[in-house]
């Protein structure tokens, strides 16, 4: 091979080398389709520093109880009301009507008990009564009072400890929690009214309270301010004993409940038995529970 032809040749070598040099490489499959599009803009996170830290566990939390948004067994609309009603009396003072319209106490509670089905029930007070001699009973000072009656330990939230277990009533375990609250998100509504008022709207649901009983229709109690502030003849104990009764009688209704007979001669009257109209040999009682944790039932009988 000639000198000149020898050049050449090592010529043509290296600019073949240099064009296979500078050629951008082939990228495989996966790093092009992870290549921006023409819309996206590309941007460099910076590169965190290294540490050797374990991040903490987060502590587990206790499940809440789930809200009540039906009744457990749907009770028909009802009262405690005698085959032979009492007639309303005309000189015990009470009023006996307001405007009809009802203020909402206001705030609420922490949840009380630890029962499965949260209630969440919110309170209410007529307006426009006269009140004439009886201290007026505002929104917070009836909330108050039934709050107390709620978390009473002999109250449904001890059913926490004790649940109920029933096939009649349709229960199996069953156990409540209760809270008050303001706003829409309620449960059930305790009101307290007049008697004009409670007849008004329970007789609007077919329930006729002839001016002195109380009645529960769908989510709502309705609590009879004559026999509130004057309890009941037929509840011999007093009346802070009477407003236990009716508002766990009341509300028993709304967990599902229906009434009760008298168990025997002398035992204790379940709190679902119509102990206003008749105690048949029952000692009075204005708790679903005994002192030590004994749900006090009877027979079961229709609402």
């Amino acid at each position: 091979m000639s000198p000149r032809v020898m050049v050449l040749s090592v010529a043509l070598a290296c600019a073949t080398a240099l064009v296979a040099c500078t050629k951008p490489p082939v990228q495989p499959p996966q790093a092009l389709s992870q290549s921006p599009t023409r819309a996206e803009t590309v941007v460099a996170s910076p590169t965190p520093p290294p540490t050797s830290a374990v991040p903490s566990p987060s502590p587990s939390r206790k499940p809440s109880p789930k809200p009540s948004t039906t009744l457990k067994k749907p009770v028909p609309a009802g009262g405690d009301i005698p085959a032979t009603p009492t007639t309303a009396p005309t000189n015990d003072g009470v009023p006996t009507h307001g405007a009809g319209t009802f203020a909402i106490a206001e705030g609420g509670t922490e949840v009380v008990g630890t029962g499965l089905t949260l209630v969440k029930y919110r309170v209410e007070v007529e307006e426009g009564i006269d009140w004439l001699a009886h201290t007026p009973w505002a929104p917070s000072g009836f909330a108050s009072t039934v709050d107390q009656i709620i978390a009473n330990p002999r109250g449904w939230t001890r059913s926490a400890e004790s649940p109920i277990t029933n096939s009649d009533e349709h229960m199996t375990a069953a156990s409540w929690a209760f809270q008050r609250v303001s706003g829409d998100d309620y449960s059930v509504r305790v009101r307290l009214a007049t008697p004009d008022t409670v007849d008004r709207l329970c007789g609007a649901a077919g329930v006729s309270t002839r001016g002195v009983y109380s009645c529960r229709f769908g989510t709502t109690l309705m609590i009879n301010l004559r026999r509130w502030l004057n309890g009941a003849t037929g509840f011999p104990i007093d009346v802070p004993a009477y407003r236990h009764m009716v508002i766990d009688h009341e509300m028993g209704h709304y967990l599902g409940f229906d009434h009760m007979l008298c168990p025997g001669s002398g035992r204790l009257a379940p709190v679902m038995q119509t102990q206003t109209i008749a105690l048949n040999g029952c000692t009075p009682n204005a708790y679903p529970f005994t002192a030590d944790g004994v749900f006090v039932t009877g027979t079961w009988t229709a609402s």
